[in-house]
């Protein structure tokens, strides 16, 4: 054999052996070019909890003894083999939270972020809710991640809770009169309430009231007038018997459902005429009248069980910065103005009973 083959065979053994050492480093994960570091890689590395707290794991490739340590009391590890447990527990805070896992094999380490969602605590439905007096459910989704119970506190409202699924129950209305009542809901260290009322527009809102205000201080006069709530071309007005041979006038009144609440805008000058009828509040000493009707009086009605009343105190806004003071009455009988002004800070409207009387 000459120099040539020699050369030529030495050549071929040389380039064999380090194709054979690339492929044995190629089919080992762990060999790299920085001593130490080829002896840890991470295969998985998700660890992202929600609030409720779980378990998951890494996995992880080492030829080494593995160890596993987080710097949070809110987390542990646990090591079988090459699989790292980790198990966090409830997070009862709004806040998220973040913990480092540090895994170590020989002289290498990896470290991960173990990060964990805020809690999210279940509350009910921020609005009142009115129910039908023959009854009937509230159906609505409540979003929790910590244990959450609800209860009813009054006898005539039924609640459940399945899930994220929230349904309240109201039984059928015999008692003859609007009825207020509420649930409790409980998660964590939130509590929070929701409010229901259950009537019959006909039996409990529409009807005859009194107007009735002390116009003289704690111990002056009371003044009181006399109108009826009724539906009109498909709204709910006051209606102010004029008793003249002028029109009657008809007052829109916003009805709040969900609360049983009466509004009265506070623009209510009603008749072209000058000797007609007039209804509005004042705002201030001078007597002025408030011309905006995106404000007025409110009054919550409600049924007082001692008495057996349906009364409300008129509750006035600001306006322009000055509070509505007052309600001002003014109808003309026969051709006599008669006004009457109501002091706000001591007005109520009280149900008339079907003799006239109050109720």
């Amino acid at each position: 054999m000459n120099t040539k083959s020699i050369k030529f065979l030495l050549a071929c053994s040389l380039c064999c052996a380090a194709a054979a050492a690339l492929t044995a480093c190629g089919d080992d994960p762990l060999k790299g070019h920085i001593p130490g570091d080829e002896r840890l890689a991470i295969v998985s590395n998700q660890l992202l909890f929600t609030a409720e707290g779980s378990t998951q794991t890494v996995a992880v490739s080492t030829d080494q003894p593995l160890t596993a340590s987080l710097n949070a009391d809110w987390c542990s590890a646990a090591v079988e083999g090459t699989t790292v447990s980790v198990t966090v527990q409830p997070n009862i805070a709004y806040d998220g939270r973040t913990a480092l896992l540090t895994l170590k094999a020989g002289s290498a380490s990896r470290q991960l972020p173990v990060q964990q969602q805020g809690a999210v605590f279940g509350t009910l439905p921020a609005s009142d809710h009115y129910m039908p007096s023959e009854g009937g459910s509230f159906v609505s989704t409540v979003r929790h991640s910590l244990p959450m119970t609800v209860t009813s506190c009054s006898d005539w409202i039924s609640v459940s809770l399945d899930g994220e699924r929230l349904t309240v129950t109201a039984t059928s209305n015999d008692e003859g009169h609007l009825r207020r009542g509420f649930i409790v809901s409980e998660c964590a260290d939130v509590r929070d309430t929701m409010n229901f009322v259950q009537f019959d527009l006909a039996a409990d809102v529409l009807g005859s009231y009194y107007l009735v205000g002390n116009n003289g201080g704690p111990t002056g006069p009371y003044s009181a007038a006399r109108f009826d709530l009724i539906e009109r071309e498909g709204k709910i007005v006051m209606h102010w018997a004029n008793q003249a041979q002028w029109d009657d006038a008809y007052i829109p009144v916003r009805l709040d459902y969900a609360t049983c609440t009466l509004t009265f805008p506070s623009n209510m000058q009603l008749s072209s005429s000058a000797s007609g009828s007039d209804v509005g509040y004042f705002y201030d000493s001078n007597g002025r009248v408030a011309t905006s009707s995106d404000i007025g009086a409110s009054a919550r009605l409600d049924y007082v069980e001692s008495t057996g009343y349906r009364t409300a105190t008129l509750k006035a806004a600001n306006w322009a910065g000055h509070h509505l003071g007052g309600f001002v009455v003014r109808v003309n009988r026969g051709g006599l103005i008669q006004t009457t002004l109501f002091q706000m800070a001591n007005l109520v409207i009280t149900r008339v009973g079907p003799e006239g009387s109050e109720m």
